[in-house]
């Protein structure tokens, strides 16, 4: 006899009353308004942080996207508020309208042209203080609507100050597009491991890998990013960040459980007050593993052959053979030497369906993490 579904008991009034009132955040709101000069300043003078480019996402607008909002101000069209939290007292961070700020303080300070405008063509090619004095004016005078949130936790059961700063940070989106996995990560758990991420995604072999535009050649010295480099997928949403994060959080066997996402995610908060030795040992283990894999296979790193012949770089296999390499250390000085038969094991191996499946066919459970990682170990280790 099957065996009955149990139904879902219906809440009653008095239940959704009182989740209402246990789960409702503590969250104050103050509005003011702020001349644009007032924003460079509380921008410069550090009142206002993380406007890095690196803060966030890297959907970085380009000059004439910056242009065109310059334009809009001119033309006094209204604006979206921005919004800020205030994580200590006067002190702030910017949740959402990162973009807008920056654009101003460029501006201010000279760091782009303006272009594409129609309303203004005439101002095309001029900056700030190039701009007639009268302009100059009334752009002085015009005023950004600024939201700050004051959080105070929330009334027993409801969740903490921290869980609302990320709830906010997922919801908040004045701009049209969520923030992605990593760029929530790079928020939340800002410090010396998270740049070190950023840092070892700027590491020259790792961007040439990856097929990544050098950062030398595309960032100038005021941190501004060209056209090649904004629009590169891996680096404009942050997944080159996460190409390194997934190394630290695969290579720790115990963190091999959950999600993926709950393993990276793992991995940020516990090395979140990791030491500068720590963060030297982390930034020269990935550098070096990176060096290794690279001598073995060249150019072939972290590819296979596609049904078309073609090389393609593979995350799953990155994953694989960058942890391999880890666990297979100590037996480094006998890798070189082999390195032909290291690629024909690889190959080998590739080529048994069920095995492709799991290195290349990127399922995404604990087990099959694993079973990646001890896969490509175990043909690397036979091979020497």
């Amino acid at each position: 006899m099957a065996k009955a579904k149990s139904k879902t008991k219906k809440a009653t009034t008095k239940d959704l009353e009182q989740k209402f009132s246990d789960t409702a955040f503590r969250l104050n709101q103050e509005r003011n308004d702020f001349f644009l000069p007032q924003i460079q300043d509380f921008v410069l003078q550090k009142k206002w942080l993380n406007l890095r480019p690196e803060y966030q996402r890297r959907l970085v607008w380009d000059d004439e996207k910056r242009s065109l909002f310059i334009e809009s101000l001119l033309l006094n069209v209204p604006i979206p508020p921005v919004f800020l939290y205030e994580w200590d007292l006067s002190r702030y961070e910017v949740m959402d309208g990162q973009q807008r700020l920056n654009s101003i303080v460029d501006f201010y300070s000279n760091r782009f042209a303006l272009r594409g405008l129609e309303k203004w063509s005439e101002l095309n090619g001029s900056r700030y203080g190039e701009l007639p004095e009268t302009l100059q004016r009334g752009l002085d005078r015009r005023r950004i609507s600024v939201t700050v949130l004051l959080v105070g936790g929330t009334s027993d059961g409801g969740p903490d100050k921290g869980e609302v700063r990320k709830l906010v940070f997922e919801r908040l989106n004045t701009g049209g597009q969520h923030l992605n996995a990593q760029e929530l990560r790079n928020c939340l758990y800002a410090g010396s491991f998270n740049e070190m991420l950023i840092a070892l995604s700027r590491d020259p072999l790792f961007t040439e890998v990856w097929a990544i535009p050098p950062y030398d050649q595309h960032v100038d010295r005021h941190g501004n990013v060209d056209e090649s480099l904004r629009k590169n997928p891996l680096y404009r949403r942050m997944i080159d960040c996460e190409l390194v994060l997934r190394f630290f959080a695969f290579r720790k066997r115990s963190n091999i459980r959950g999600s993926v996402r709950s393993m990276l995610d793992r991995c940020m908060i516990e090395n979140i007050d990791a030491k500068e030795q720590e963060i030297e040992a982390f930034s020269n283990d990935f550098k070096t593993r990176l060096r290794l894999a690279h001598d073995i296979f060249g150019d072939r790193a972290f590819k296979y052959e596609n049904e078309k012949g073609e090389l393609e770089i593979s995350q799953p296999l990155y994953d694989g053979i960058m942890v391999a390499l880890d666990r297979l250390w100590d037996s480094r000085a006998k890798l070189m030497p082999a390195k032909a038969r290291v690629g024909e094991k690889i190959e080998k191996l590739l080529k048994n369906e069920r095995n492709f499946e799991i290195i290349i066919g990127k399922p995404n459970t604990a087990k099959a993490v694993q079973k990646r990682m001890d896969l490509l170990t175990k043909a690397i280790e036979n091979a020497i």
